[in-house]
């Protein structure tokens, strides 16, 4: 299992994509925080010409402006914000996906070892009908025996044998399925499974519902998009607030067809918040979608708990009728089917 887990963390191209949008949202922090570029302008000032022609016979002035957008109100410290809880639900989503990988192999695993035994078993019991069909036939051939119990020997032989048929599908099922899952032709051979991993013996469902609260990443995520939310709604709120934008300008100026400076100028704007309307649309939006994240949390924990518990009673279940299986029903059945045989075979029964 530790190595199908390990060509699977390495080769599964899902998990990779899940890793690489990860790297990205982290990427995307050193993008985020940061002023806007400058502006450069260019104007020409005082245009002259003769008519007679379109281009341009004197230009008065030319003037050089560089302006730079000056976010406030703590708006870039929001915007950074925003980018490391969306990067920290992306690393939960990569986990996610990783833990979803995991248990599909787990399961695939099991599956494949579950069908190996069975068909151990079976073939063991075909070996037992095999004898049981020899002897029906002998007795009847001896005249000691009816012809049903040598039919019905043969016909019992031929379900197993249809069994095992089906049982080897099934193998041939679950190793394409985890060939799949480790990124690997589908008929490329793979091992048999030896032995499962152990259960533990003792789990306290409430410890595991605490557990998967604190550190599931389904839920984990789902916590950083609601950190997200509240950061972009409270950006939202604080665009009611306009950046500052700073502005210098120089100039040179026409003097007797020679060039010189010609001063300089300062600029100061800032946008008039009047579209309140369109604020009070992306306010709505932005709130709207945080109470949305914060009732998918709720739903996530309750389907974690509820999914726990359904697995719990059903391992509880599969345990109890194991040690029954176990302890009980198959060395009494094997006890009955020795003795039935031995006493078959000496005409007894």
């Amino acid at each position: 299992m530790d190595e199908l887990l390990a060509m699977a963390r390495a080769k599964n191209p899902g998990l990779a994509a899940a890793a690489l949008d990860a790297q990205a949202a982290q990427v995307r922090i050193g993008t985020t925080g940061r002023y806007p570029d400058p502006m450069f302008r260019t104007e020409f000032e005082d245009i002259t010409g003769n008519g007679n022609r379109y281009a341009p016979d004197t230009v008065g002035r030319v003037k050089y402006t560089v302006e730079q957008t000056i976010p406030l109100w703590g708006k870039l410290d929001l915007q950074r914000k925003v980018a490391v809880a969306e990067a920290g639900a992306a690393s939960e989503q990569r986990r996610a996906a990783e833990n979803e990988l995991a248990a599909r192999i787990k399961i695939v695993f099991a599956n494949a070892y579950a069908t190996r035994e069975a068909i151990r078993i079976n073939e063991e019991l075909l070996g037992t009908v095999a004898a049981i069909a020899r002897v029906a036939q002998s007795r009847y051939a001896q005249g000691q025996g009816g012809q049903q119990d040598a039919v019905t020997a043969e016909v019992e032989r031929g379900r197993l044998q249809a069994d095992l048929a089906r049982l080897d599908g099934d193998r041939r099922n679950w190793n394409a399925q985890m060939n799949a899952l480790l990124n690997r032709p589908v008929a490329a051979p793979l091992a048999p499974p030896q032995a499962l991993r152990p259960v533990p013996e003792s789990i306290e469902i409430d410890r595991l519902v605490e557990r998967a609260q604190r550190a599931n990443p389904q839920f984990r995520m789902d916590e950083a998009r609601i950190t997200a939310d509240e950061r972009s709604a409270e950006l939202v709120r604080r665009n009611w607030y306009p950046d500052l934008t700073l502005g210098v300008s120089v100039f040179d100026a026409d003097s007797n067809n020679d060039r010189e400076f010609g001063g300089y100028e300062a600029m100061v704007s800032f946008a008039i918040p009047l579209q309140w309307g369109l604020r009070r649309a992306q306010e709505g939006a932005a709130f709207a979608k945080l109470a949305a994240s914060r009732a998918r949390r709720q739903a996530t924990g309750l389907d974690l708990q509820s999914q726990i518990e359904a697995a719990y009673w059903a391992l509880v279940s599969a345990q109890r009728g194991e040690r029954i299986l176990r302890d009980v029903n198959i060395p009494q059945t094997k006890v009955v089917l020795r003795s039935a045989l031995a006493g078959y075979q000496l005409g007894r029964v």
